[in-house]
C-alpha cells in the first residue's frame, strides 16, 4: 500500500505529491465512502492553461476514484469559487463557496512544490468536500529520538538531549513541534508517543524539560515506550485512544521502522522524510488535516477525553447526565454517522423513511458544562414494532455505560414493541460487536445478517441498570 512514492526521501516530483494525497486522502476516504461525486468548480475556467499536464494527471487520478471535475467559467478574476457538488449515488446536491486568502503562502508553497496554483485549488477543493463527510486522520503517532528531539536519550542522556535543543540545530525540532501542538489545539488532533526508550526514562526527561524546548510537554495524550515492534505498539495506541489505526499518522526518522510498520499496519500513514520542514510541506500538500471550520467541540475534545479516561482508570467517574434530543432534520445524527465506524450498527447513513425520527444525546456534568454529543439513534415507530436504521457512538464515550443507557430509552420509546436494529458487521465496527458479545441474553443476531433483535425484559433492564450510572433526562 502507499506506492513507489515511499522510496527513500527525495523531494517529491508534483505527480508524486498527488499520488500520495491520492492514495493517503482519496482512497482512505473510498474505504467509507463507495458514492460518486461530480463538483463543478466556477470561476476558474479562465486560468488553466492549455495542455497544463499536471492538472490533467490530477484529474485522471480523481476521476478513477469517482470524483468528476468540471471547470467553469470565463472571468478575469475572482475572489471566491462557487462549488456546485452533486453526489450521484443518493441524488443530493450543495453549494458553497470556496474563499481565496493569502495568496503569498499559496504561492510560496506552490514553489516549493511545484504544483500549479490551480491544482493546489483543485486539491483542496476536493478534500474540503471530502472533510464535510468524513474526518479521515485523528492521531499522530511520533518517535522521539531524532524525530521529536535531537539525539538518543539512553546515550546520551535528558540533559544533552536539552542542551541540543537549545542549539541552531534544535531550532528545527522545537519550530516543528510548535506546529504540531497548533494542529492538535486547533483541530483535536490526538498526541501518541511510540518509543524504543524505557518507559521510565521518557517520563523523567518530559518532567525535566520545559515547554519552552519542547513545546509538546503538556499535549501528550498516551505513550508507549517499550522494544516491542512499533507496529505492535501502534495497534495498542489505536486501541487506548478509541480510533482506528487507519485514522493514524506515524511519524519516524528511522526507515526501517517505517518500513516494518507499513509492512504490519498497512492502513497506518507513514511517510518518508529527511527534513522537518519537507515532512510539513507534504502533509499540507496533500491535506491530510484538512477541515473546513474551526470548531469549539473539536478544540475540547483531547481535554474532554483525557478527563473522562483518567476519572474512568481511578474508578472515579463523577456523576454525568446524558440528555435526550429530538433531531428533526436529522443534522446532528447524519454527521455522527458519518464519522463513527467503531460503534455503528448499520452503514445506512441517511436512506430512511419520511416518517423516521432521529434523537442525539449529549452529555453534561452535574454543573451543566456540556461535554458534547455522545451518541444518536433514527428509528421508526409503528404499532407493533420499533425499527432502528442506525445507532452510533462517539469514541470518546464508549464505556462509561452510555450504551446501557440508551438501550433503556430506545426500552421507554418501544414500551412492549418488538425492538429491531439495523446492522452490518464489518471491520471497523467492533465496538458494536463487542457489546452484543457482553449481552447475549439481549442481542439476537436474525439469520439475515442484516439485523438484530433486542430483547428488554424487565430483568434485562435490571442488569443495564446495574452497568451504568449515567442519568438519562
Amino acid at each position: 500500500m502507499f506506492g513507489g512514492f515511499f522510496r527513500r526521501y527525495q523531494m517529491l516530483t508534483p505527480k508524486e505529491y498527488i499520488d500520495t494525497y491520492t492514495e493517503c486522502f482519496i482512497q482512505k476516504f473510498r474505504d467509507f465512502v463507495a458514492d460518486e461525486y461530480e463538483i463543478e468548480i466556477c470561476g476558474l475556467g479562465n486560468f488553466i492553461q492549455k495542455n497544463s499536464d499536471i492538472l490533467n494527471y490530477l484529474i485522471e487520478r480523481l476521476n478513477a476514484n469517482k470524483f468528476l471535475i468540471r471547470f467553469q467559467g470565463k472571468i478575469k478574476y475572482i475572489e471566491a469559487i462557487n462549488i456546485s457538488c452533486k453526489n450521484s449515488s443518493k441524488g443530493e446536491l450543495y453549494n458553497y463557496t470556496y474563499q481565496i486568502q493569502n495568496l503569498p503562502a499559496i504561492i510560496e508553497f506552490s514553489s516549493k512544490t511545484d504544483i500549479p496554483i490551480i491544482v493546489i485549488f483543485t486539491m483542496r477543493i476536493v478534500a474540503q468536500t471530502i472533510v464535510k463527510t468524513k474526518t479521515l486522520y485523528k492521531a499522530f503517532v511520533f518517535d522521539l529520538d531524532e524525530t521529536l528531539w535531537p539525539g538518543v536519550l539512553r546515550e546520551i542522556g535528558v540533559k544533552r538531549i536539552s542542551d541540543n535543543l537549545q542549539t541552531k540545530r534544535g531550532e528545527t525540532f522545537i519550530s516543528f513541534m510548535k506546529f504540531i501542538k497548533t494542529l492538535a489545539n486547533e483541530l483535536g488532533i490526538f498526541i501518541a508517543l511510540c518509543s524504543r526508550n524505557k518507559l521510565e526514562e521518557v517520563e523523567v526527561a518530559l518532567n525535566y524539560l520545559n515547554e519552552n524546548s519542547f513545546p509538546l510537554k503538556n499535549q501528550i495524550d498516551y505513550i508507549v515506550a517499550n522494544d516491542n515492534d512499533k507496529s505492535q505498539n501502534i495497534k495498542e495506541i489505536a486501541e487506548k485512544l478509541s480510533i482506528l489505526p487507519n485514522s493514524m499518522v506515524f511519524i519516524d526518522d528511522n526507515q526501517i521502522i517505517r518500513d516494518e510498520v507499513r509492512r504490519n499496519v498497512p492502513e497506518v500513514f507513514v511517510p518518508n522524510w529527511e527534513s522537518h520542514n519537507d515532512l510539513i510541506t507534504l502533509m499540507i500538500a496533500v491535506c491530510i488535516f484538512e477541515k473546513n471550520e474551526l470548531s469549539i467541540n473539536s478544540q475540547n475534545k483531547r481535554i474532554q477525553y483525557k478527563t473522562i479516561q483518567i476519572e474512568r482508570k481511578k474508578n472515579a467517574l463523577p456523576p454525568l447526565i446524558v440528555k435526550a434530543i429530538c433531531d428533526n432534520n436529522h443534522s446532528e445524527a447524519l454527521k455522527l454517522y458519518s464519522k463513527s465506524n467503531q460503534f455503528k450498527f448499520s452503514q445506512n447513513n441517511g436512506e430512511f423513511y419520511n416518517d423516521s425520527t432521529s434523537v442525539y444525546y449529549e452529555i453534561y456534568r452535574e454543573n451543566k458544562e456540556s461535554l458534547g454529543i455522545c451518541s444518536a439513534i433514527t428509528y421508526r415507530l409503528s404499532d407493533n414494532e420499533l425499527h432502528v436504521y442506525n445507532w452510533a457512538i462517539s469514541c470518546r464515550f464508549f464505556e462509561i455505560g452510555l450504551e446501557e443507557t440508551i438501550l433503556q430509552h430506545l426500552h421507554h420509546i418501544g414500551q412492549t414493541r418488538k425492538l429491531t436494529i439495523n446492522y452490518t458487521q464489518t471491520d471497523y465496527n467492533s465496538k458494536v460487536s463487542e457489546l452484543i458479545d457482553k449481552y447475549p441474553d439481549i442481542f439476537v443476531i436474525n439469520k439475515d445478517l442484516i439485523t438484530v433483535d433486542v430483547l428488554l425484559s424487565e430483568k434485562h433492564i435490571d442488569i443495564l441498570k446495574e452497568n451504568t450510572n449515567l442519568k438519562l433526562i
